[in-house]
């Protein structure tokens, strides 16, 4: 099974995101949607989001460091959010999508 864990700070906006993954086709679909962020990030918000990958665990950091890009970030990371909620819903048993810090709504 692959589990994506969603780390919000007080705000509800989401700091960490953690896959862990595997080669099956949800494991690759889940990949693209954890990953996709951060090319975003990287290559469009100019960003250094802090990224890790041992094995078939990726991790990474949000870089929150702009605060004038928060709503940019927030636009990103939600879709991400909405796409894996969609995936696990239509793969149920195969994919888990688990969100940690949802005390304040965004």
């Amino acid at each position: 099974m692959v589990e994506v864990l969603i780390e919000r700070d007080e705000e509800g906006r989401v700091q960490v995101v953690t896959l862990y993954g595997d080669d099956s086709p949800e494991g690759l679909a889940a990949a693209m949607l954890v990953e996709a962020p951060v090319l975003g990030m990287k290559h469009y918000l100019h960003l250094d989001p802090e990224v890790s990958r041992e094995g078939s665990v990726l991790r990474y950091r949000v870089d929150r460091s702009d605060i004038f890009l928060d709503r940019e970030l927030d636009a990103i990371l939600e879709t991400m959010v909405l796409g894996l909620r969609a995936l696990a819903q239509d793969r149920p048993g195969k994919v888990a999508v688990r969100e940690v810090g949802l005390d304040v709504l965004v």
